[in-house]
């Protein structure tokens, strides 16, 4: 049985703020292209979940840098067989604000 995949409200705010950024500021095809690599990457994890590195800020969490201005946080929850899409994260703003965000529980 594969993976669903599940969106925290905030990834969902964050990945629409980026894709807003990168239209305003890089055009339309550069957001296209970064779409793309979101999903390239949502598909390599469901393949292989365990690929990227879990983090120390919560539990579970692991850290996949998308490009490298831009890092998704998720988890994999193999007993339900979900994908949990916890934040994305610009990598260039605010790094000590991570482990906070990321302790935040929804």
């Amino acid at each position: 049985m594969a993976h669903k995949v599940k969106w925290s409200e905030k990834s969902k705010d964050d990945l629409v703020r980026i894709i807003d950024y990168l239209i305003d500021n890089w055009g339309r095809n550069s957001a296209k292209i970064f779409k793309k690599t979101v999903l390239q990457t949502i598909d390599l994890i469901l393949t292989v979940p365990t690929i990227y590195p879990l983090t120390e800020y919560r539990e579970n969490v692991r850290r996949c840098v998308v490009v490298k201005q831009v890092s998704m946080y998720y988890q994999i929850n193999e007993d339900a067989k979900e994908f949990y899409i916890v934040r994305f994260y610009d990598n260039r703003r605010y790094p000590d604000s991570i482990p906070n965000e990321l302790k935040e529980n929804e």
